[in-house]
């Protein structure tokens, strides 16, 4: 048997050092900027986190019979139950009995001017009279958002805060029923502020326990300033309209000498009687859910349908309508004239490419489409590649998120670890034979 050379050896190194580097640079780094951004131990003795501030509305008054939106301080606290709790060991929890509340937690985050962020958060809440576990009451919005303050005041009043999209995460009694919000904004200076938000203040829901718990924030750094355009919304489109043209009465003069002895004489046109019913006093706004493959916030014709997700049209602080998505025909409402707000809720399975909601003018007589994207998300759909069963839609996966890379995030260090395995052995074995050599 040959001696090893040790020219040899260290080629043989050398190509193991230079796997290790290409691994390193194609695994991603996306640090979170957040301050115990899982929630986790210890918590402020007013019922915080640590590196989190409480913040809350107060309005100061009480309707009778909780008849009118208004808002009372909440109670804030560490949530250890399993169950409650996705990321980590403890979840934040605010809540009260009996009285609605807009509440949560913020934190203020030093960042590099002119960059943009994206602050996400996961939430679950429940509305009931009855003990944990019933399922919670869907009929109570929760309203649970994310906002960024792009100048870091610290304060949740402030003009400037940006507002992402609200959701109602309920617990259907299994505690599964967790759901990401987020939002984008620009640093105007060397600091922001994040805001952690649920808002249950509406009328009539008031409830023994209304509580909601968030886990797993997140605060990354993603890309220089945009234009600025504005993140797509769902379409509003009037259908078309109508109208009763007449058609220009056809000359009746039969000789030039008839029409030069009447040149004024002009006949008003004749309408004729039209079987056209009546107006009717109400309008009808019909809702949908389209697959946005591309997630470019448009409904192009190759997309289809997507099946699932849920829709609550309000007035004001009133629910009016709930629907959920089943396939290409849209789900219409016939509704009075007036100002309405649709919302989506999307399973856990799909994430937004549009708005989360909606704001539309209805007038007498007037339809109204509005249509939402969303697509599977990424992880999804690699399980569904590999047999397990995939989501009831026709969008196709999207790209990947920052928040589900950790899976594969374990498998790239997993590489990294038997790569340097494989180094120490090969050391090993090489030294076995020069010694033996020896």
């Amino acid at each position: 048997m040959k001696k090893l050379r040790p020219s040899l050896c260290l080629l043989l190194l050398a190509l193991l050092a230079a796997a290790v580097s290409q691994a390193l640079a194609r695994e991603p780094r996306q640090a979170n900027l957040l301050s115990n951004p899982s929630f986790e131990d210890p918590y402020n003795a007013d019922g915080s986190a640590s590196g989190w501030v409480r913040w809350h509305r107060d309005t100061q008054t009480k309707p009778e019979n909780c008849s009118d939106a208004y808002a009372f301080l909440p109670q804030w606290s560490r949530e250890t139950n399993g169950s409650l709790v996705r990321d980590g060991f403890i979840s934040q929890h605010v809540g009260n009995q009996f009285d609605t509340w807009n509440a949560g937690v913020f934190q203020t985050v030093n960042v590099t001017p002119g960059t943009t962020y994206r602050f996400s958060f996961w939430a679950i809440g429940r509305a009931s009279n009855e003990q944990y576990p019933t399922p919670s009451d869907q009929a109570v919005t929760l309203g649970v958002s994310a906002g960024i303050d792009p100048n870091g005041s610290g304060l949740w009043t402030d003009a400037d805060v940006v507002w992402g999209g609200a959701a109602s995460p309920h617990d259907t009694g299994n505690q599964a029923n967790w759901q990401q919000v987020a939002v984008e904004a620009t640093a105007t200076g060397n600091q922001i502020t994040v805001f952690v938000s649920a808002n249950l203040m509406g009328a009539n829901n008031c409830r023994a326990h209304l509580d909601v718990w968030f886990d797993a924030a997140q605060l990354v750094e993603v890309g220089p300033p945009p234009t600025d355009t504005p993140p797509p919304q769902p379409t509003v489109s009037p259908a078309p309209q109508i109208t009763n043209t007449p058609v220009p009465p056809t000359p009746t003069a039969t000789s030039e000498a008839e029409a030069e002895a009447s040149p004024t004489a002009t006949s008003e046109p004749t309408v004729a009687p039209t079987d056209t019913p009546e107006p009717s006093p109400m309008g009808l706004l019909c809702v949908n859910a389209f697959g946005d493959v591309n997630a470019d916030g448009q409904h192009d014709p190759d997309e289809g349908a997507m099946a699932g997700v849920n829709f609550t049209v309000a007035a004001g602080d009133r629910i009016v309508q709930r629907a959920v998505s089943t396939g290409p025909e849209p789900i219409c409402f016939e509704l009075e004239p007036g100002n309405y707000q649709v919302v989506q809720e999307v399973p856990p399975t799909l994430e937004m490419t549009t708005g989360a909601t909606a704001g539309i003018t209805l007038a007498e007589g007037q339809t109204v489409r509005v249509e939402f994207g969303s697509r599977v998300r990424q992880q999804v759909a690699e399980e569904g590649d590999a047999g397990d069963p995939a989501p009831a839609a026709t969008a196709g996966a999207p790209e990947e998120e920052a928040d589900e890379a950790a899976p594969r995030s374990i498998l790239a260090y997993s590489g990294l670890a038997a790569l340097f395995l494989g180094i120490a052995l090969l050391g090993g074995l090489i030294y076995m034979l020069l010694r033996q050599r020896a």
